[in-house]
């Protein structure tokens, strides 16, 4: 626990302390509420793992400390871009009460300000902000007193271990690389029943029951430029949820990827999912943006942007916390793409298959999607590559484009079968044979017939279980 503190501390101080300075006009004040606002923070660290803000709720202390809740909502409104739904999560209040203290604050502050209307209220508290220090320049000091001598050795451990808190956040705060505008999350554990996805070697988890779709992706019909062909909507549904067709209700994980022949220019109307979705290599820049019906909350993940659209904070916070760089993810795929066949166990009885989507759409191969399959259909898939035995179309050397490697995992190792959707075959080590119903529907499933897209190569009979743009 301690350690997740300590860097978001470190990353996060110099905000909290320009924070502060705007807050009040006082200095010292803004620096000792700082350090209060740390200690409280690191107290109530149970609660940020669980799902809470680290920033907002380190701001909710400086707030409790100041006593001044509509210079609070004008700073956090005026200075940090924040929604009516953050500065209310501040405050403790209705979105309403908040919008009110952000409009009287701002008619407050406007009377201060000298005649002549050369500077704005933004001048004003950004000229205190920036006078604020980066790190804490003294320790916090302490009034506590021992009523009984016995007590002594324990307050005197409590105090070096405050002074040892905000030693090192100043010392790692100098040295830190992580930019002080960056917001960093803690690790969070997701509930037992969501799934894990993945993009390009960086993970998260989301509910089983969301779908599948698109995110802006650079495309060469618009000479490079960002393009949504299907970003703000799902695409396929999840075998886990009961509906029978995509709404625009439908929660889903975009990727960049072409999803349908209707393709904008990124940024038009309609383009920004207006329910819950996340994207993987978003073009939102970091940070929590309103986009009318819901937030957009960004994180830089391994040099990759992650966007979360979820009109609740603690949803956003959950995903986003379980963001990670991976070489291979929680469905077995690796990173590094699989373009070979290898040779399991001789006796392999597979446990789980692991389905994996590469594609080399951007000119560089990436891991596009991946999920596993149970025991009972590994083993299915199993028995049906076994009896088609071999005999299948001729394909070349390593696939191109986009394809599928599958690999059967069992106590002994794993074996890797590669699907070469161009020439409608799966390759085996010792081998191809031809794709068919029996060799595909124990796998071809989610993710796999929104992403493995169809080629003049895969035949009629198992065309339906890939992707095929429509417009």
């Amino acid at each position: 626990m301690a350690g997740a503190f300590d860097e978001w501390a470190a990353a996060r101080t110099p905000s909290l302390l320009r924070f502060a300075h705007a807050l009040t006009e006082d200095g010292p004040a803004a620096e000792a509420a700082t350090q209060k606002a740390l200690e409280g923070t690191r107290k109530a660290w149970a609660d940020v793992q669980r799902g809470d803000d680290p920033d907002l709720l380190a701001r909710r202390f400086l707030v409790d400390a100041s006593g001044s809740r509509r210079r609070a909502a004008v700073v956090m409104r005026v200075l940090e871009d924040r929604s009516d739904a953050e500065i209310a999560e501040v405050l403790g209040t209705s979105h309403a009460f908040a919008r009110a203290q952000v409009q009287r604050g701002l008619a407050t502050l406007q009377g201060d300000l000298p005649a002549g209307g050369d500077v704005s209220v933004g001048d004003l508290l950004d000229a205190r902000a920036t006078a604020a220090p980066t790190h804490l320049a003294r320790p916090l000091a302490t009034t506590d007193e021992p009523p009984r001598r016995r007590h002594r050795r324990a307050v005197w451990v409590s105090v070096v271990a405050v002074l040892a808190l905000v030693v090192t956040v100043a010392l790692v705060s100098r040295v830190t690389r992580t930019p002080p505008g960056v917001i960093t999350y803690p690790s969070v554990h997701a509930p037992a029943d969501w799934r894990y996805e993945s993009y390009d070697g960086v993970q998260v988890q989301v509910p089983a029951t969301w779908g599948f779709g698109g995110a802006p992706l650079h495309a060469d019909f618009f000479h490079g430029r960002l393009a949504a062909c299907g970003a703000n909507q799902a695409e396929v549904l999840s075998s886990a949820d009961p509906a029978t067709y995509v709404t625009s209700a439908t929660p889903f994980v975009g990727r960049p990827s072409k999803m349908t022949d209707a393709c904008v220019p990124w940024g038009s109307d309609g383009a920004m999912p207006s329910g819950t979705a996340v994207w993987f290599d978003s073009p939102l820049a970091v940070g929590v943006k309103d986009i009318g019906s819901v937030l957009a909350e960004t994180r830089s993940v391994g040099g990759q942007h992650v966007t979360v659209f979820a009109g609740e904070s603690s949803l956003r916070r959950q995903i986003l916390g379980t963001a990670e760089v991976v070489d291979v993810d929680g469905n077995g795929c690796p990173t590094h793409p699989v373009q070979v066949p290898t040779s399991g166990p001789a006796s392999l009885t597979p446990t789980s298959l692991s389905v994996c989507v590469y594609s080399q759409d951007t000119g560089t191969t990436t891991l596009m999607w991946s999920g596993r399959v149970e025991a009972r259909s590994a083993r299915s898939y199993a028995e049906a590559v076994q009896r088609a035995g071999h005999g299948g179309p001729a394909c070349a050397s390593v696939p191109t484009g986009r394809w599928v490697a599958l690999g059967l995992h069992g106590d002994g190792g794993t074996r890797w079968d590669v699907v070469d959707l161009r020439c409608g075959a799966v390759e085996r080590p010792g081998g191809t044979l031809s794709l068919t119903p029996a060799t595909v529907h124990d796998w071809a499933r989610d993710g796999v017939t929104a992403y493995a897209a169809a080629s003049t190569g895969v035949p009629r009979s198992v065309a339906s279980y890939f992707h095929t743009g429509v417009g």
